[in-house]
């Protein structure tokens, strides 16, 4: 039996994992760092490839599967994704389960609901965990937050959520004005006003701790994006502990 944490393997454009350990089963959340890359980081956590029981995809960009085939293929752990993920996620040696966006489904102990969001992907998903007993949402990658999406994330322990970036500094920047407007856009990503929304309206008395993911380098600050949320939770008289992730770097363990 092992204790039970969430760890941040890796965050930002430059590639996507989180794992979830409970008392008898573990899953990853994305894959999209090398699978040499996976191993090395669940090591930093005590942690070893054969205690994954499932990769989940949220959806088929390269910074989310990147690692995904060859690490279920060489740990024989299967990829979990909806129809229109795996479609586009290469898979060849890999054993895949689909599942429906909005369906639940359960690996061991721990109970997964995915939530559809919209992104520009082919059936892009959020997911809510559920194990011993507590409540753990992972949210990136949408342009607009949903009433579904927000009813599910309701009343969780642990908040991990986009703030990818600071709307001022966005259109100020030297992105092209089409990337500018499609981040903009519905199907785009979460500002950092976004993110303090949604946690505002999921957060509740037992939320101990809310993860920003997925922050832009060049589009975002950290303390931009804690301000905001913080801000935000304190006018609900709520004040967990807000920690935004390092690009491209492990963060955690967060103990449920």
């Amino acid at each position: 039996m092992h204790d039970s944490f969430v760890a941040v393997l890796s965050s930002g454009s430059c590639g996507n994992s989180v794992f979830v350990r409970s008392r008898d089963a573990g899953i990853l959340v994305d894959a999209g760092i090398s699978c040499r890359e996976i191993e090395r980081r669940l090591g930093m956590f005590g942690a070893e490839p054969a205690e994954v029981d499932a990769v989940l995809l949220t959806h088929e960009h390269t910074d989310h599967n990147r690692g995904a085939r060859r690490f279920c293929s060489v740990h024989e752990v299967p990829m979990f994704g909806t129809e229109g993920t795996l479609s586009l996620t290469p898979h060849d040696g890999a054993q895949t389960a689909v599942f429906r966006a909005g369906g639940d489904f359960a690996i061991g102990d721990i109970d997964i609901r995915s939530v559809p969001v919209d992104h520009l992907a082919s059936d892009p998903v959020a997911f809510t965990i559920k194990t011993d007993g507590r409540k753990v949402s992972v949210i990136s990658d949408l342009g607009r937050v949903t009433a579904d999406l927000k009813r599910s994330a309701e009343d969780s322990d642990l908040l991990m959520v986009e703030a990818n970036y600071d709307e001022e500094m966005l259109r100020s920047g030297t992105y092209p004005e089409f990337l500018k407007r499609t981040i903009l856009s519905e199907n785009g990503h979460l500002s950092n006003e976004d993110a303090a929304r949604l946690c505002a309206d999921a957060a509740c008395e037992s939320t101990a701790r809310v993860v920003l993911l997925h922050m832009s380098r060049e589009n975002n600050q950290a303390e931009l994006a804690e301000g905001a949320v913080v801000e935000a939770l304190r006018h609900k008289r709520l004040r967990p502990k807000v920690e935004p992730t390092e690009y491209g770097s492990h963060n955690g363990p967060f103990g449920l």
